[in-house]
């Protein structure tokens, strides 16, 4: 890479970091990262995901209690306000690196990358 590409590169970087959207995300996983509720909360409605998809995919009894409990904790975590905020700052970093990325690629003509989908909970 050309000292000047990589120069430019760091320049980007920094320039992304600097934007709203980085630092809301960053304020966002801090935020989160101190709450140990909220994180119990999400560690538990991935565990009953999980747990659901064996359900399922091995045929086992108690599907449908599994399904209730992960239903639950979904209303629960789309009410705790740091996940929310999590989930949301998320996404728009992610719109915004999509966006970026749809920008270089236009002007490069070339579909280097293709933006993230998805958030933290499913």
């Amino acid at each position: 890479m050309s000292k000047q590409i990589y120069s430019k590169t760091k320049d980007y970087i920094q320039s992304l970091l600097d934007t709203d959207e980085v630092k809301a995300y960053t304020k966002a996983v801090d935020d989160f990262q101190n709450d140990i509720e909220a994180k119990k909360l999400l560690k538990d409605l991935q565990e009953s995901q999980q747990t659901l998809a064996v359900f399922r995919q091995g045929g086992f009894t108690g599907v449908e209690e599994q399904e209730r409990k992960v239903k639950l904790l979904r209303n629960k975590v789309s009410k705790d306000k740091k996940v929310q905020i999590l989930i949301r700052s998320q996404q728009e970093l992610q719109d915004l690196v999509g966006a970026l990325a749809g920008e270089i690629s236009q002007a490069i003509n070339f579909p280097f990358a293709q933006p993230q989908r998805g958030g933290c909970c499913g």
